[in-house]
């Protein structure tokens, strides 16, 4: 064995019959050693044995197969900095629904190791180069599956510097104020979003100052080791360009001054794509067309003047709009709305409206002719019926309007006008006739007023704005030589106010209105159907519609002179459509103007529920009233069932 091993460097095998091969030579093979042979039949009957008892063996080894495996739920822990909600959005796996009643999604391990993956990339645009995302499975005996993510953030890389280069700055842009309004300063956790929006900054100060093609290069320089990261900006804003002239492309029979009088630029003016987008959305406003674009002509590399395309396409000539709906003051309603544009050719409009609830039922017609004369402004006809069943009277009115309407600067719009109104009150209560001496049942009031308005809206869009304001201005003045047997002067002020709050969905808004009204001449007190009510949906929620303010004996509202009320509410996304909110709203109404004390305001809290639609919201809120005008008659609470917002 010893010589074997140290000539060979290995060793026979016991029971074989193959030696080593000596140096130089073949393989030696030794004579096998003799043995029995078995008969043919004993083989067969071995065999035949072997498998009738192999089978049974093999089938009862047989293992069931696994059940198929389902994600029932997933966890996500030590998410701190980013919340686990905004970490859930990222993942690409078919997460289980929050109703018990639906199916759980299938689950594969393969699809978790790569959301992983996008975890860990996801976690660096943040700021987090250092984290960690790992997973932990619990697996029950029927394939449920539930999954865990531990989270570590770990340190952040945080803004060092920032520092803009400019070459050959633009005279007309102020890079002192676009500095303060860096959407990243220094000291604030670096993001590859807040990078890209600090390029963005300066790209849109450009394009929107005379400098279309400026350019923005950018460089981060980062140490993940310290954990900052420094900002570099190069600005290169190009040569200065103007608006050039204005190429009017059209296949509906409007003037062209029509067109040409909603755009916010003129021939020589910096050119500014903002200006574009204005212009683009105030011939929208005017519903006469279908599609509006507004394309820079393309010039060579080095023209200084850009001309305009304006291109726009008709829309239809009429729309019908119904609508049903259900509210907790006015119960069933149902609305119906014709409208027919460009009547004659020259952009006018015709509304004609039809509305039915158990508070009130109306009919109106509305006639606009825009940019009346060829001059800058737009004439409005308006004229209806009007039926009101309200708490403490009914009434019922015939009015007509006449205004000029014009737009201003700031994106203010003015109008002054008559109007004319012929109003005979009913129902009335005794307890109020007997407060109001004035009111007397069943007469016919007559009122012929000068109008006035200003208005100023900001927000991004009519039914559920998310930013922006609106400021409102009313004034209505009914004077004897008007003619009419009531003298008046009243006035309105509101403002709206939408804050988004830096989360998708937040908004925080607020409302605030102010209105007097006074009599004059030989009016010695304001009727009912014109004096002021608050309370209810649109108002202070919590107390009953017109609810709130002075009352008679039998507690019925009569209404005053002044109103005071406001309302905060945050609103933050829920689920999909749903949106839930929470306000506080205040007010009250007083008997006399020289009554008005912002120690009587009256508060109310609560909460709800909104479902966006393509109509507006649906709601449904529940008001407390925190300090109840009257403990026996006020209750408790109200639910309140709305469409739209509250303001």
């Amino acid at each position: 064995m010893g010589d074997g091993a140290a000539a060979g460097g290995r060793t026979a095998a016991p029971g074989r019959g193959v030696a080593l091969p000596e140096p130089g030579g073949t393989p030696r093979r030794d004579k096998p050693a003799p043995h029995l042979r078995p008969a043919p039949w004993l083989v067969w009957l071995w065999l035949w044995l072997g498998v009738g008892v192999a089978l049974p063996l093999t089938a009862g080894a047989a293992v069931a197969p696994a059940p198929p495996l389902t994600l029932v739920a997933l966890e996500i822990q030590g998410a701190r900095i980013i919340p686990a909600a905004q970490v859930r959005e990222q993942l690409s796996l078919d997460l289980p629904s929050r109703w018990p009643w639906k199916k759980p999604p299938p689950f594969r391990p393969e699809d978790l190791e790569n959301d992983l993956e996008r975890l860990k990339i996801f976690y660096r645009r943040q700021g987090f180069y250092h984290a960690r995302v790992t997973s932990r499975l619990q697996v029950d005996e029927k394939g449920r599956v539930r999954a865990i993510l531990q989270v570590e953030e770990g340190p952040f890389v945080r803004v060092n510097q920032i520092k803009v280069e400019v070459r050959e700055p633009g005279a007309d842009l102020d890079y002192a104020q676009l500095a303060r309004e860096h959407p990243v300063k220094p000291g604030e956790r670096f993001t590859e979003r807040g990078y890209d929006e600090l390029r963005a900054q300066y790209v849109t100060a450009l394009q929107d100052h005379g400098h279309p093609r400026g350019q923005v290069k950018g460089r981060v320089y980062l140490d993940e080791l310290e954990n900052r990261a420094d900002i570099h900006l190069t600005v290169d804003p190009g040569p200065r360009c103007v608006f050039g002239e204005v190429q009017l492309k059209k296949d509906a029979p409007v003037p062209d001054y029509l067109i040409l009088r909603k755009l916010t630029f003129r021939p020589g003016e910096a050119f500014s794509f903002r200006k574009l987008y204005e212009s683009q959305r105030q011939l929208y406003e005017t519903d006469l067309f279908k599609s509006v674009t507004l394309t820079p002509a393309e010039v060579p590399e080095a023209a200084t003047v850009i001309p305009v395309v304006v291109e726009v396409q008709r829309g239809k000539r009429g729309t019908v709009k119904v609508g049903l709906g259900y509210g907790d003051v006015d119960l069933f309603r149902a609305r119906l709305a014709l409208r027919l544009r460009n009547l004659g050719g020259g952009g006018r409009l015709m509304d004609l409206e039809g509305k039915y609830s158990i508070r009130e039922s109306r009919v109106t017609g509305t006639f606009t002719n825009p940019q009346f004369l060829a001059s800058r402004w737009d004439a409005v006809v308006q004229g209806g019926w009007v039926e009101w069943d309200l708490p403490g009277f009914q009434d019922r009115a015939f009015f007509t309007q006449a205004r000029l309407e014009r737009d201003l600067p700031w994106r203010l719009r003015v109008y002054v006008g008559h109007g004319l109104e012929f109003a005979r009150p009913f129902g009335i209560p005794n307890e109020t006739l007997f407060i109001l001496r004035e009111a007397r049942q069943d007469q016919l009031f007559t009122a012929s007023m000068l109008l006035f308005g200003l208005r100023r809206d900001t927000t991004d869009r009519s039914l559920d704005p998310e930013y922006g304001h609106i400021l409102s201005l009313t004034q209505e003045l009914a004077l004897d030589f008007l003619g009419g047997n009531l003298q008046f002067s009243r006035t309105v002020a509101e403002a709206r106010g939408y804050y988004p709050l830096g989360r998708p969905g937040w908004v925080l808004a607020g409302r605030l209105k102010f209105g007097v009204i006074e009599p004059l001449q030989g009016t010695g007190e304001i009727p009912l159907f014109r004096r002021f009510f608050a309370g209810g949906a649109g108002s202070v929620r919590g107390y009953r519609f017109n609810y709130l303010g002075p009352r008679n004996e039998a507690g019925t509202p009569i209404g005053g002179e002044a109103i005071l009320e406001g309302n905060a509410e945050l609103r933050v996304p829920l689920y999909k459509e749903f949106t839930g909110v929470v306000f506080f709203d205040f007010g009250n109404v007083y008997f006399r103007t020289q009554e008005v004390d912002p120690g009587q305001l009256k508060y109310a809290a609560g909460g709800g529920v909104r479902y966006r639609t393509p109509i507006g919201p649906v709601g449904l809120d529940v008001g407390f009233p925190l300090n109840r005008q009257d403990p026996r008659q006020d209750p408790a609470f109200r639910l309140l069932l709305t469409i739209g917002q509250q303001f």
